[in-house]
């Protein structure tokens, strides 16, 4: 296990901000819990550039039973190889690429977006810039990850999140190009859209009605429901109506997220994590269809 982790952490350039919190980086030796059910241990850092003042950090991160880390708001390049347990990891962002490798395989294959992967001991996975993880504690015992970083001395490691997420969710819509539908779906070839395209609404037992898109944010692609209750419960997103030239969507299924109609999916939201938000694969409709 060793010498393979050496090996994919030489061309390692940064791990920043997989992990969100708000403490320093840990010295060598010591541990931190910035985050519930998970211990962040730094095992060893050396000076990569003295100009800069850049170090190499090697850290062994634990996470609890039903601990996760959430995906960062600003993650760069990450290095991940899971020693123990059973991890489920899954990239938020369609439009930056996540290679996973599995042990005793040859080669990496990406990831899809949207999908949780579960890792056993030995698979590794790689980001580009710009990649959103999520991880989670898949198992029953403990899990133990080693990832690589570079970061500037004394900066802080975690980068904390840019509003109070563990009260919000959001749905990001992707655009699919006009001829693509489920049977033929390749998440890489959608594109966040300029608008949502669609009016969605959210649902639960733990609001009093449910909420629409006035009282969303709406930027973009992304629509936002903020000050939702804290705790973990199931929230029900439904599309009430489609942009012009729109008229499906879809979003990857998986043990937290079920399609329960052709236009409402439910979801599990765990209001402990930093952000919770879903992409939505959103289909153009065909005019010569009956």
């Amino acid at each position: 296990m060793g010498s393979r982790f050496s090996f994919i952490l030489l061309p390692a350039l940064a791990l920043c901000t997989l992990l969100v919190g708000e403490s320093t980086l840990a010295r060598q030796g010591e541990a931190e819990n910035s985050l519930p059910g998970v211990v962040i241990e730094t095992l060893g850092r050396g000076t990569v550039e003295e100009e800069s003042g850049e170090e190499l950090v090697l850290l062994r991160v634990t996470i609890e039973p039903g601990a996760s880390i959430p995906a960062s708001d600003a993650p760069r390049a990450a290095l991940v190889v899971l020693e123990e347990g059973r991890v489920g990891v899954q990239l938020e962002r369609a439009a930056v690429e996540a290679g996973l490798t599995l042990v005793g395989g040859s080669g990496s294959v990406a990831l899809s977006p949207g999908t949780e992967t579960i890792l056993t001991p030995g698979d590794a996975i790689s980001t580009g810039k710009g990649a959103r993880l999520a991880l989670r504690n898949a198992g029953d015992s403990e899990a133990i990850l080693l990832l690589a970083a570079v970061a500037g001395a004394g900066d802080s490691l975690f980068a904390a999140s840019s509003h109070d997420a563990s009260e919000t969710f959001s749905v990001v819509t992707f655009a699919c190009p006009e001829r693509v539908t489920l049977a033929t779906l390749e998440t890489n070839v959608c594109e966040p859209s300029a608008e949502p395209l669609a009016q969605w609404s959210l649902a639960s037992e733990q609001f009093d009605a449910p909420l629409g898109t006035d009282e969303a944010t709406v930027s973009g692609a992304t629509t936002t429901w903020g000050g939702l209750p804290s705790g973990t419960y199931f929230v029900d997103l439904t599309a009430e109506s489609f942009a012009p030239g729109y008229g499906e969507y879809f979003i990857p299924s998986s043990n937290q997220v079920t399609r329960q109609d052709e236009r409402t999916t439910r979801i599990y939201f765990d209001a402990s994590r930093s952000r919770e938000s879903i992409n939505a694969y959103v289909f153009a409709v065909d005019p010569a269809a009956p």
